[in-house]
C-alpha cells in the first residue's frame, strides 16, 4: 500500500510539473502570439492610413500636374523647375515656378493637416529613382540618406515594403504614378507605429512575470508539500517494514513461548495447563462416542531421595527416561503430561475397555519399574499409579484428576510399583491429607493461613508479658485447620519454608497495627529449623521489620531444638545476629527431645520454654516433677526467662511460681485468641506492658 503511494506521490509530482509547464508555456505563448498579432495589426493599420494618405497624396499632385499642363508650357517648367522633372510631354507646358507651386506648396499645406509621427517621411521620387522632395512632421526637410534597400523602378503600382535606415526598420507604403512619372512613399519607424503596443504589452510583461512567479511558487511550495508527503510515506514504509520484522519476530517468538507454555521444557510432554485443554476436547470425543475414558496419576517411588543423593541431574536424566517410556507405550488418541517434580498424569482414550485399561496400566508398572541406566550409573524406580475412569469417577477433567490423585496416594500408602483405580470408600484421612498437600500452594497465594494470639502472663504481677503467634488454615473446605494438620505435610512436600514467612508477615503486620493503635505488645513466632537454613534469612527478617517500622524488641522467635545440633551451622550465625540486633531468642519444647544444657550455653538465647508435657504432672508442690524445678534452677543460672507452656489448673501455676519460674502460657489463662477475639480480650484493651522485664 505504502509503495502504490509512493508511485502516485511521483505520478501526482510529474504531472504537476507537466501541468505547470504547460500553464507557463501556454501564459507565455499567448503574451508573445498577442504581442505579435497586435504589432502586425498596428503595422497593417498604420500601413492603411499611410496608404489611404497616399492615395490622397498622389491624387492630389496628379490633378495639380493636370491643371498645370492645361495652362503652362511645359518646356518652360523643364528647364526651370528644380524641384520636379516632368515629363517630356509636360515640361513643354510647364514652367519653373508653376512646377513648384504644384509640387511643394500643396503638398505641405496638405501635411499640416495631418498628424504625422516623428519618424514619418513623405518622399516623392521620379521615375529614374532620384527623390525630388521630403517632408516631416515639420514640413519639408532636406534630403539626407535615403531609406534602404531602395524602391525598385518596376512593379505593382501600390503596396508596402520594409527599408531600413541606420539599423532602424522602417514600414514604408507607397503610390506609383507612372503616367505623371513620379512615386510618392511614405515610411515610417515601426518601433514608433508599435510603441503604443509595446507600451501596453510591457504592462502585460510584468502582469505575466507576476503570474508566473505565483505559478512558480505555487509548483515550488507543492513539490515541497508533495516532498514531505513522499518523505512521510518513506518513513511510513521504513516503520512499516521494521514494523512487519518485529511482528515477524514477535509471532515466532509467540510461537515458541506458545509452545514452551504448553509443553514441559524438561520431559516434552504437555504441562498442565495445556494437558487440560487436551484432555477436555479428548472428553467431550470419548462422551459423542460412549467410549470409556482413564486417567493415569503416576508419582516416582524414592525420587527425591535419587535427587538429593544422586544430584539433579539424574534426577532430571530419570524424569526425561520416564517421560520417554510413558511415550512409546501410547497409542492414537492418548495424551501424556507432567504436571510438576515426579508427577505425570496419561490419558487413556480410543476404544479401550476396562479390562484393556487394566493391562496397559500393568504393563506401564513393568515398564517403569525396569532398570534406568543414567549417566554411567543403573537407577531403580518405581511408580505408584492412580486410576480414575469416565463417567464412573467423574464427568469433568479435575474431577477426574483429583481421583486419580487420590486413588495414587493410596497406591502409594499400599507399596511401591502398586498401581489403584479410585472408590469412594478409599481412607477418608489419607484422601484429606493428599488433598490438603497438593492444596497448600494455592492456600498461600490465596492468604489463607490465619493468626491466633495466645497470651503470656508474667506469674510475678498477672499481667501480660506478651503473646505467641499460632498460626491455623482457614481451608475453604475444612474450616479451620489447626498445626497438627498440616505442619507435617508442610515439611514434607516442601512448603514450610514458604509458610514460615507467610507467618512473618502476619505477625509484623499485626505490630505495625498495633503500633499505630499505640499497643506496644512483643509477639512471638515460630521459625522452622529448615527457615533457618536460608543464608539471607537475617537480613530478610530484618528488612521485613524495617519496612514495617517495627522495633526488633517487639519480635520474639521460638526456635526448637533441632536448630541448636549443629552448632557451626548457619542457623546458629542467623541466630547471633539477629539476637544482637534486639531480637528475641526462645528455646521451645524444651524437655521433650535430647537437647541438654551443654547445648544452651552457647546459644544466643533469652527465653527457655519448658514443653507441656513436663507441667501435666504438677499438681500440688514442684517436688512433683523435680526435672521442671532443676530445668528452672539451671535456666535462671545462664540468665533465661523460663516459660512454662501448656498451664491448665490452678495448681500448676501455684507449682510453677513456688518453682521460681517467670511467664506462664495455657488454657488456664486463655485460650488461642483470633484477631476479632483478641480485641475483645480485656487484658489486650488495657495498657501497654512494659518490656524491660521481658528480658
Amino acid at each position: 500500500m505504502t509503495r502504490r503511494s509512493l508511485s502516485s506521490a511521483s505520478l501526482l509530482r510529474l504531472l504537476i510539473l507537466l501541468l505547470c509547464a504547460a500553464s507557463l508555456a501556454f501564459l507565455w505563448g499567448v503574451h508573445v502570439a498577442q504581442k505579435s498579432t497586435a504589432r502586425q495589426d498596428a503595422l497593417i493599420n498604420r500601413g492603411r492610413e499611410h496608404q489611404r494618405l497616399a492615395n490622397l497624396l498622389a491624387e492630389n499632385v496628379s490633378q495639380l500636374l493636370d491643371r498645370a499642363q492645361a495652362v503652362t508650357d511645359g518646356a518652360a517648367c523643364a528647364t526651370a523647375s528644380q524641384v520636379l522633372r516632368p515629363s517630356p510631354e509636360q515640361s513643354k507646358a510647364c514652367t519653373t515656378s508653376v512646377a513648384v507651386h504644384l509640387a511643394a506648396q500643396p503638398l505641405a499645406q496638405l501635411l499640416q493637416e495631418v498628424e504625422l509621427g516623428d519618424s514619418t517621411r513623405v518622399s516623392v521620387w521620379q521615375a529614374d529613382g532620384t527623390e525630388s522632395l521630403r517632408f516631416g512632421d515639420r514640413g519639408l526637410v532636406p534630403i539626407t540618406a535615403a531609406l534602404q534597400p531602395p524602391l525598385p523602378t518596376d512593379g505593382p503600382p501600390a503596396g508596402v515594403l520594409t527599408q531600413y535606415l541606420e539599423g532602424d526598420a522602417y514600414q514604408s507604403v507607397f503610390k506609383r504614378r507612372p503616367e505623371h512619372g513620379f512615386t510618392l512613399i511614405i515610411g515610417q519607424r515601426e518601433n514608433e507605429i508599435t510603441g503604443a503596443v509595446d507600451a501596453a504589452y510591457a504592462r502585460q510583461f510584468w502582469l505575466t512575470l507576476g503570474m508566473t512567479l505565483m505559478i512558480l511558487a505555487s509548483l515550488a511550495w507543492t513539490l515541497r508539500l508533495l516532498r514531505k508527503r513522499q518523505d512521510a510515506f518513506t518513513a511510513l514504509e521504513q516503520a512499516q517494514h521494521i514494523n512487519q520484522q518485529l511482528i515477524g519476530r514477535l509471532e515466532d517468538a509467540h510461537r515458541r513461548s506458545s509452545h514452551a507454555a504448553a509443553t514441559d521444557h524438561l520431559s516434552g510432554l504437555h504441562n498442565r495447563r495445556q494437558f487440560v485443554e487436551v484432555a477436555g476436547a479428548a472428553l467431550i470425543h470419548q462422551r459423542g462416542r460412549r467410549q470409556l475414558m482413564a486417567i493415569l496419576f503416576i508419582d516416582m517411588d524414592r525420587f527425591k531421595s535419587i535427587n538429593d543423593s544422586l544430584g539433579h541431574k539424574v534426577g532430571d536424566l530419570l524424569l526425561q527416561a520416564v517421560a520417554g517410556r510413558i511415550q512409546r507405550l501410547l497409542e492414537p488418541g492418548d495424551e501424556a503430561s507432567r504436571f510438576g517434580g515426579d508427577e505425570f498424569v496419561v490419558l487413556l482414550a480410543g476404544e479401550r475397555s476396562e479390562e484393556q485399561i487394566d493391562a496397559w496400566v500393568r504393563e506401564l508398572v513393568r515398564r517403569l519399574s525396569a532398570t534406568y541406566a543414567l549417566d554411567g550409573q543403573e537407577v531403580n524406580t518405581s511408580p505408584s499409579i492412580g486410576v480414575s475412569i469416565c463417567p464412573r469417577d467423574g464427568q469433568d477433567i479435575d474431577s477426574l484428576v483429583r481421583s486419580a490423585d487420590a486413588a495414587m496416594y493410596s497406591a502409594k500408602q499400599a507399596g511401591r510399583a502398586q498401581y489403584r483405580y479410585f472408590d469412594p470408600s478409599l481412607n477418608v484421612a489419607d484422601i484429606q491429607a493428599f488433598t490438603l498437600e497438593q492444596a497448600f500452594g494455592t492456600a498461600l497465594a490465596g492468604r489463607q493461613f490465619v493468626l491466633h494470639y495466645q497470651a503470656q502472663i508474667d506469674l510475678d504481677d498477672h499481667q501480660v508479658a506478651g503473646y505467641e503467634a499460632l498460626v491455623r488454615w482457614q481451608h475453604p473446605e475444612f474450616g479451620l485447620l489447626y498445626p497438627d494438620r498440616f505442619i507435617a505435610l508442610a515439611e514434607r512436600s516442601g512448603f514450610i519454608v514458604e509458610l514460615g514467612w507467610e507467618v512473618l508477615r502476619l505477625a509484623c503486620e499485626a505490630l505495625s497495627a498495633w503500633q499505630m493503635e499505640g499497643r506496644l505488645v512483643r509477639l512471638a513466632v515460630n521459625v522452622s529449623a529448615l527457615q533457618l537454613l536460608q543464608p539471607d534469612f537475617a537480613a530478610r527478617l530484618l528488612s521485613h521489620l524495617s519496612d514495617h517500622g517495627i522495633a526488633p524488641e517487639h519480635l520474639e522467635l521460638e526456635i526448637t531444638e533441632t536448630t541448636i545440633l549443629d552448632p557451626e551451622g548457619p542457623a546458629i550465625e542467623h541466630l547471633h545476629r539477629l539476637r544482637q540486633a534486639g531480637i528475641g531468642i526462645s528455646l521451645d519444647d524444651f524437655g521433650r527431645g535430647y537437647a541438654g544444657f551443654a547445648h544452651l550455653h552457647a546459644l544466643p538465647l533469652s527465653k527457655l520454654k519448658i514443653d507441656r508435657s513436663l507441667i501435666a504432672s504438677l499438681s500440688n508442690s514442684p517436688d512433683d516433677s523435680p526435672i521442671v524445678a532443676s530445668t528452672i534452677i539451671l535456666a535462671k543460672r545462664l540468665g533465661l526467662v523460663v516459660v512454662a507452656e501448656g498451664v491448665e489448673t490452678r495448681e500448676q501455676v501455684v507449682c510453677l511460681r513456688l518453682a521460681g519460674c517467670d511467664v506462664a502460657q495455657g488454657y488456664h489463662f486463655s485460650r488461642p485468641l483470633s484477631a476479632a477475639q483478641l480485641r475483645d480480650y480485656a487484658p489486650f484493651r488495657g495498657e501497654a506492658q512494659p518490656l524491660a522485664a521481658l528480658h
